[in-house]
Order: C-alpha cells, then sequence, then structure tokens
C-alpha cells in the first residue's frame, strides 16, 4: 500500500507540494486548490457579493479552470454573476480550437459568452498584423502587439457585457515574469498585480490565481478532464516571457519556493514605497479612453494610434502610385 495523505490521512499520496512538504490525496488536492483561490479573493478583496464577474475566457486551460473555479464559489454568493469574454485574435490553425472549448464550456456551465474579434475591433486580425510588415515598422514582437490589442479587447468586451470586474488566470508565474520583466526593462510597475483597483469609468482586473503556481493549475485542469489545447500559439517563442518563463521555471525546479519568494519580496517594496502610495489614488489618465496611466495616452491607444497611422501611410502611397500612372497614360 502506498503513503497516505498527510491531510486526510486516508486517500494515497498524489500530489507532493515541494515548496510546502504537503502530500496530498487528488480529492485533498483539488480541496485546497479551490479554498487557496478563494481565500486569495478574500485577502486582496478582488470581487463583491453583487459584481458581475467577465472571467476572460480565452479557451486555454489556465481561464477554463478559473471559470469551473469562480462558477463553484459564485454559487455561495446569489447576488454575483459570471460572464465569460473570449476574444478571438485571429490566429489561424491555433484558435479555432480554444474558440470551441471556450464556447462549449459556457454552455455547460450555463454561462453567458460575449465575443469580440482583432478583426470587428481594428480592422485587421493577429495573423495579418504579422504577415503584412506591421511588426517590422512597429519594431515590436507579436506577442507584444498580441497582449496590448488583447488587453483593449477583453475591456471592451466586459464594457458590453455589463461586467463590474474582470477576472483573468494570471497565475503566481505570470504575475513574477511581468515582475521581472518590468524591472529588466527598467519600469517597474507602482502597483500590485492582479489586484483591485477601482477608478471612475474604468473596470478594474483580478487574478484569483495570483498565489497558484501554474503546475497545479495544469493539475487541477487535468484532474477535472478540463480539455488542453495540442497546438501551440505559433508566435509565442518569439517573445520575451518565453525566455522569462523558461529560466524562472528552471529555477523553481531547482529551488522550490522561489517564485513565492520574489513574490512576496517585490511586492514588499512595492508597499513600502511613496510611489504606490501615489499610484493607489489612481495616477493619471489616457487623454483617448480615460485608462489609468502613468503616461499621457496609455500603450493601448498609442499602438493601435501607430497602426493606424500605418495602414493610412500605406493608402496614401498606394493612391499616390495611382496617380503617377494616370500621370503618365494622360501624357502618353
Amino acid at each position: 500500500m502506498g503513503e497516505v495523505c498527510g491531510r486526510c490521512g486516508r486517500g494515497q499520496v498524489a500530489v507532493v507540494r515541494r515548496y510546502s512538504g504537503e502530500r496530498l490525496c487528488r480529492a485533498c488536492f483539488l480541496e485546497t486548490f479551490e479554498r487557496r483561490v478563494y481565500r486569495t479573493i478574500t485577502k486582496y478583496d478582488m470581487l463583491r457579493e453583487d459584481d458581475r464577474i467577465a472571467v476572460a475566457l480565452s479557451g486555454g486551460k489556465d481561464s477554463l479552470s478559473l471559470l469551473k473555479v469562480l462558477a463553484k464559489i459564485e454559487r455561495r454568493f446569489p447576488r454575483a454573476e459570471l460572464v465569460a469574454v473570449t476574444v478571438d485574435e485571429g490566429i489561424g490553425g491555433y484558435r479555432e480550437e480554444a474558440l470551441d472549448y471556450a464556447r462549449r464550456a459556457c454552455e455547460e456551465l450555463g454561462i453567458e459568452q460575449v465575443v469580440v474579434s482583432f478583426d470587428e475591433l481594428y480592422g485587421l486580425s493577429m495573423d495579418e498584423v504579422v504577415r503584412d510588415g506591421y511588426l517590422d515598422e512597429l519594431g515590436l514582437g507579436p506577442c507584444t502587439v498580441c497582449g496590448v490589442m488583447r488587453r483593449r479587447a477583453i475591456e471592451i468586451g466586459a464594457m458590453k457585457a455589463n461586467a463590474t470586474v474582470i477576472a483573468t488566470a494570471h497565475t503566481l508565474d505570470d504575475i513574477v515574469q511581468t515582475y521581472l520583466m518590468n524591472i529588466l526593462r527598467g519600469d517597474l510597475n507602482h502597483h500590485l498585480l492582479g489586484v483591485r483597483r477601482e477608478g471612475e469609468g474604468v473596470i478594474p482586473r483580478v487574478s484569483p490565481f495570483r498565489l497558484t503556481p501554474q503546475w497545479e493549475v495544469i493539475l487541477y485542469a487535468y484532474y477535472n478532464g478540463i480539455p488542453m489545447q495540442e497546438v501551440e500559439c505559433p508566435y509565442g517563442h518569439a517573445s520575451q516571457r518565453f525566455l522569462i518563463r523558461s529560466f524562472l521555471t528552471e529555477f523553481e525546479e531547482r529551488f522550490p519556493g522561489s517564485l513565492y519568494a520574489a513574490l512576496m519580496a517585490i511586492e514588499g517594496r512595492l508597499l513600502s514605497s511613496q510611489a504606490v502610495k501615489e499610484g493607489a489614488a489612481g495616477g493619471g489618465r489616457c487623454r483617448f479612453c480615460g485608462s489609468p496611466t502613468f503616461r499621457e495616452v496609455c500603450r493601448s491607444c498609442e499602438l493601435i494610434a501607430q497602426i493606424s497611422g500605418i495602414r493610412a501611410e500605406r493608402v496614401r502611397r498606394a493612391l499616390g502610385g495611382i496617380e503617377g500612372l494616370l500621370a503618365k497614360a494622360r501624357s502618353a
């Protein structure tokens, strides 16, 4: 007979949390996983009892797991509502599978779904952004552009759904990766990531998985029969995050608990800094969309304006070429 669970003393050990030393059976793992998410929500005061929660549902294992957990929690709060917001970035051969998973999950759970697309909002898909040379002219990678446009798309979808808060499936790994990326860029955020910040005319964002390691989300999805995409995003390996993710994953494997230690150290510094106190007041506002930003124009509006400018310049050149051909024809 195998080793028994250190929590219930009955089931056989199926999961070992090396960072804490816990040895759990499958049932206890699932229970403690969901309890941690609930405690994270409570600790950071992420959700209200009467919120209309827009879950950013990509159709990947992380967001599907978040939808399942929040659906369970939401049953305790009858005045709260869940709605899923799904973004179709227009990545052929990759996005279709996830969109189908997202649709089926909403149907099974009886949750309303709002779908928005890059093509609908911006007039071009992510495939077109890559194929038509926009990245070269912008001097940016595909994940940077997609991330900014996707964030705005989620906000628009949440507004369509009349949501009061947006819940994303960013895990502990994602949060630490973002902090480290910002540090390497010399631009550490002035506020905690994934924690509710209210602002007039702005839908706050929260990350209920911010204290949950990525591998536990994967295991939770596996134990619950949540489908996992077989095809990876064709543009993902070109991102800065891919390099940071690879490093942190290996470091955590060698030194369990490093991600938690990094999160506590970084956020401890942020909380003790004057920048956070100032940032908590809301900072500035984008002069175009009104979103919170420490710049005059937020990154989303800036990028969209740049893409629009490139498209307008291409049209101008094309028209100039046509006029030149007509002039030659008239003089012939």
